[in-house]
């Protein structure tokens, strides 16, 4: 039995020693280290915004593509190829969460789309030789690209800050939120100071890559943070040991210590000296002080029955000298998770049922987050790039889409203020924004003729989309995280990021039937109308010039 305990805390050290651990690697309780000069907030708040800066850099240069591909849906094209390659790119990642880590996967990610924006900004806009037809193609198969690589950054970013406090989920939504008002203000910039809508494309997507390459710098900083590795090393032991009721029987000893199987539970024993005898201090029964369990969680192994007595011998001493003080063992914890070793069925199995079950937990969140960004997306930035005005002119949908990224921006702002959203009043405001949809497709059909008209509610609809987004759009990702055990957090960032682009997906498909209620392109409300001639006299004919006869020109002279 001795040597059976041995081999199970020898395999535990093995495991440990093997992953660099000391026997003992459970954070201690106390304060957090904090986060100094705000590097960890500030780093995520630039990580949300380099997650969407391509995507936004794509649908802001709205004029940009008009001119070149006119009479094409091109703003749709590249909305639904995005959307359709992030919904991959959330499922590749949710397969990826135990083969690789999540800092291989945003180093990954983040080469991968500064490469794809470099290709772009180079070859398609700067050089420009390549036909219509193929650079549009270029641009669907970029964004495609594109999306991948950054919808990777983004999950795996929702599934590291689950593990951190809500404010940092907060600070990634917030820079998402940045990255569409700061490309629109940098957009205006450009399109003011640089007339040609090639150069000033140019230029603004030159802007974007110089930002993610900072943002790449600035995650290799975060991630030596003492803050970062307190709350990761916190997740990574509640992962791997999670205390659970045991209830043992003294034949349960050796299955424990010496199970093969991949589902291995190593039990934890405490080595307690002397033996407590519970016997000859309390008269139990022997047979209960031997047993192995939590009801009687001091167990001694070797301990003997006392040697009998003969017959006429005293019996003086006291029950503690008829027993040899003994080694006992008590079960202090229980390790689950089986050793690091290859990945197998069996445990992607276990990683299938355990989103199941946080999907189970936090099903409310991941319906209004899915509702949220289903209406935004059925509008914007399609619908929003439609709708006319006689006054702004090519500059209508740079402006609404302004309005909606600034109030975006202040919506998840807001979302840190302290109240607790329940979840009935979450799942009725992520109902209520759907009457955005009729209201916002009125300011634009039919096309000749929007039966709303005045850029003033256009622009304040636009507002009301921007700011219920932020808003409504983050309070589910920072709460949903919290509704589960430390060890799922990680799952419940992915999993939310699932049903984000799930409603992202949905309402971009939306989009292109809202499209064709807008009737035929070509026609315009701002029409022109001639000046009419108006009816005039015609001209008088010139008059004859009068002769001037000799005689009077000499009497005029006398």
């Amino acid at each position: 039995m001795n040597e059976t305990l041995g081999r199970g805390y020898a395999r535990i050290d093995a495991i440990r020693a093997a992953r660099g651990e000391p026997f003992s690697t459970l954070v201690e309780s106390g304060a957090p280290p904090p986060d100094r000069l705000f590097i960890v907030y500030i780093t995520l708040f630039l990580a949300g915004a380099a997650c969407l800066l391509p995507f936004n850099g794509f649908i802001i240069a709205v004029d940009y593509y008009q001119d070149q591909y006119p009479n094409t849906a091109i703003i749709y094209d590249i909305t639904t190829v995005y959307i359709s390659s992030a919904c991959v790119a959330v499922v590749v990642n949710n397969l990826l969460v135990y083969i690789s880590h999540y800092t291989t996967r945003i180093t990954f990610a983040i080469l991968f789309t500064l490469c794809t924006m470099l290709f772009v900004t180079l070859c398609n806009i700067g050089w420009d030789k390549f036909s219509p037809h193929v650079s549009y193609n270029i641009n669907l198969i970029a964004i495609g690209f594109i999306a991948f690589g950054c919808t990777i950054q983004q999950a795996s970013y929702y599934g590291f800050t689950g593990c951190l406090p809500p404010k940092y989920t907060q600070a990634v939504m917030a820079g998402e939120s940045a990255a569409g008002f700061w490309v629109c203000i940098d957009r205006i910039v450009t399109k003011y100071w640089f007339p040609s809508p090639q150069r000033s494309t140019f230029v603004f997507f030159v802007f974007l890559i110089l930002v993610l390459m900072g943002h790449s710098l600035l995650h290799h900083v975060m991630m030596r943070q003492l803050f970062v590795q307190y709350y990761m090393k916190l997740t990574k032991e509640s992962q791997r040991r999670r205390r659970i009721q045991l209830h043992l029987t003294p034949h349960d000893d050796t299955t424990l210590m010496e199970n093969e199987t991949a589902e291995a539970n190593f039990g934890v024993l405490k080595l307690q000296s002397p033996a407590v005898s519970s016997a000859g201090i309390n008269g139990q029964a022997e047979g209960e002080s031997s047993k192995f369990s939590f009801a009687n969680p001091v167990y001694s192994p070797t301990a003997t029955n006392p040697a009998p007595i003969a017959e006429g011998e005293p019996s003086s001493g006291s029950p503690s000298t008829l027993r040899t003080p003994r080694p006992s063992y008590k079960v202090e914890d229980v390790v689950t998770e089986s050793p690091g070793g290859p990945t197998t069925w069996k445990t992607f199995k276990r990683g299938m049922l355990s989103r199941w079950a946080v999907a189970r937990a936090i099903y409310p969140y991941m319906v209004c987050i899915g509702l949220v960004h289903f209406t935004t997306m059925s509008l914007y930035p399609g619908i929003a790039s439609e709708v006319p005005s006689c006054r702004l002119g090519s500059w209508m949908p740079v402006v609404l889409m302004t309005a909606f990224n600034l109030f975006d921006l202040i919506g998840k702002i807001a979302a840190a203020w302290p109240y607790e959203w329940s979840r009935s009043q979450l799942l009725m405001a992520s109902g209520l924004r759907l009457l955005l949809v009729p209201l916002v497709l009125l300011c634009a059909a039919p096309r000749h003729s929007p039966h709303i008209v005045g850029d003033i509610y256009s622009i304040m609809f636009s507002i009301i989309l921007g700011f219920t987004n932020g808003l409504f759009g983050s309070v589910p990702m920072m709460t949903a995280p919290t509704r589960v055990g430390r060890e799922y957090r990680e799952i419940a960032g992915n999993v939310m990021t699932l049903s984000y682009n799930g409603g992202l997906l949905s309402g971009s498909l939306v989009s292109y039937l809202l499209l064709g209620m807008l009737g035929p392109t070509g026609e315009s409300p701002c029409r022109v109308y001639p000046t009419p001639i108006l009816p005039t006299l015609p001209p008088a004919p010139p008059l004859a010039p009068h002769p001037v006869h000799n005689d009077t020109y000499l009497s005029v002279l006398h």
